[in-house]
This record gives structure tokens, sequence and C-alpha cells, in this order.
């Protein structure tokens, strides 16, 4: 744990200041300015929960309880806070409660298992992780928990049954993106390309962080032409986020398609955020007769495919 923290103050400027004066100059001022605003109450609970403020963190979990009611979400967060400061029986009780309350979380299952697993209870906290995924598949937490336990204990082709039977649970699709990774890890692209295809075919409302996810993950393994053509078939112009589309003008000016790549970003960049537009702008400036390029942009964009089919940026992942 760093002796100091790092956080914006209110004139949107990265500030870093000492533990001890953060808590004493600070976290007061937040807590009387939040107490009352629940949505900035959680925002900043979630701040003390990942700087281990544990003793703060605990004030605005219960504070969280009387705004919010016993929900999902606050019981969760209210049995993480005791988790952090080594309170399990308390942790554990919230969990029980919250499970009996919301039989469908997938969220307390897995809050419960690391409760038994801390406790030393490792078949107990398998039996209660796997619960809690086929409850929902799409737990990040609780997937990568479950991955890193079959392949610390070498069970690579079990895992791969299990994660597989995941992926067929209505709406699975995270566990897709960890088939995916494991064909990855062994070279196989046919089957990587298909767990991947999979993964965003099946999503929604994530559709572009798990392009952005793809991409990246396609791009630092080294597989350009394969990035392009997810690219093709899933990426939109309109995506908000940029970071899809860089992958994209990368891997095709990785594969000389410059002329292409500085179309797909002229055409991303009405599309972006504005905070998003000047990062798009040194990204063309970095390309020879980009600048050129603007003057003919309609000819440029009338050589893509009017089916949305561009794509990414260097190589990162996105979550």
């Amino acid at each position: 744990m760093s002796d100091f923290v790092t956080f914006t103050n209110e004139f949107g400027q990265t500030v870093q200041m000492s533990r001890e004066d953060y808590q004493k100059k600070i976290i007061p001022n937040n807590l009387d300015k939040y107490w009352d605003d629940k949505e900035k109450l959680r925002d900043y609970a979630m701040h003390l929960v990942k700087e281990r403020f544990t003793e703060q963190a605990a004030a605005t979990a219960d504070r969280l309880l009387e705004l919010y009611g016993p929900i999902e979400s606050a019981l969760n967060f209210r049995a993480v806070v005791h988790m952090q400061a080594n309170e399990l029986e308390r942790a554990k009780a919230i969990l029980i409660n919250c499970m009996e309350r919301f039989p469908a979380s997938g969220t307390a299952c897995t809050n419960l298992a690391k409760v038994y697993a801390a406790e030393g209870k490792q078949a107990k906290s398998f039996e209660t992780l796997e619960a809690g995924l086929f409850k929902d598949p799409n737990q990040e937490v609780g997937l990568n928990m479950y991955v890193e336990g079959f392949l610390a204990t070498g069970k690579r082709d079990e895992l791969k049954k299990r994660l597989e039977t995941l992926s067929a649970k209505e709406g699975a699709w995270r566990p897709q993106l960890h088939l995916a990774r494991l064909a990855l890890t062994e070279e196989n692209l046919l089957k990587t390309m298909h767990w991947y295809q999979q993964a965003i075919e099946k999503t929604t409302d994530d559709r572009m962080e798990v392009v952005m996810t793809v991409t990246g993950e396609l791009g630092q393994a080294g597989y350009v032409y394969q990035l392009i053509q997810i690219c093709e078939s899933y990426w939109k112009p309109d995506f908000p986020y940029p970071f899809a589309g860089f992958n994209y003008a990368n891997a095709l000016i990785a594969t000389d398609q410059k002329e292409k790549a500085i179309a797909v970003l002229r055409d991303m960049q009405k599309h972006v955020h504005d905070r998003y537009k000047p990062a798009v702008e040194q990204f063309l400036a970095r390309i020879p007769g980009a600048t050129a390029a603007q003057a003919s942009e309609p000819q440029a964009e009338s050589e893509l495919p009017t089916d949305a089919t561009q794509k990414k940026s260097w190589w990162q992942f996105w979550k």
C-alpha cells in the first residue's frame, strides 16, 4: 500500500498527498459534502475502499444502506468493507442475507466464496463460486478467480469443459472471452477467432467494450489481419470511445493500408466524445500524408464498406 494518495481536486488537477494528510484534510470534507448525495457518496466510497481507508469506508457503507435501503449492491458493498477489515463473520452474515433476498445474485456468491477462501475452506469456496457463475456467467471477478484456480492446479482441459458449459448459459459472453484466451495461448487461431466472435455476438450493451478488448488482445499477440477481420465485422465508427478504432488504424498501417487507416480515423472523429477528438488529431498527425488526405475525405470514406467495418488502436485493453 502506497504512503501517498493520488486524487483529482475540485479544479480538475491531479494531486498527490500523504495518506495521513489525506485522511485528516480531505476525507472529512468529502464525507460532509457527499453525505446526502447517494450517487456521489457511492463513488467516493469505492475510492475509499480502493485506497484502503477501511474505517471511513465502513461509515460510508452504513450510510449507503440508509440511503438506498437493503438493495443487492449496497449489501454486497457493506460485506466487501467487512472483508477488507477482516470481519469475516459479519461479511458472511450480510452475504447470506443478500442471497436470501436476491437469489439470483451471482456477485453475492462470488464475495461469499472469497470469505470461505479466506477461512481456508477451499472446497466450499469453489462450490459457492461456481454456483454464482451459473447464476451470472458474466461476472468478471468471479470468472477470473475460477480460471486462475483451474490453471494453478494444471486442470486446463477441465477448465475448458466448464467454460463451455457456462458459455451455453443464456446471455453468457464472458466465458467465451476466456475460451478465446486459452486458445490464443495454444496458438489455435481457428478456435481463438471462433470464441472471440461468439463473445462479441452474444453481447448487447457491452459490445463496444468487448470489441475493444478483443482487438487489444489480438494486436498484442501480433495477429493484425485477424484484428482487421474482427473490426470489419463488428467495429462501428460511432463508438463513443476511440480505442478500438485506434487498434484498427494501427493494424491497417501495419498491413500497408495507410489510406484506409486515415479514412477510418476521419470517420470515427465525427462521433467520439469531444475529449477524445484531440487524441484522434494527434494520431492523424503522426501519419504521413494524413493532412493532405483530409481534403479528399469524402472519396476516402467512399472506399470503406458502408456496414461500419472499421477498427482499432494501439493494442490496448479496456474493461
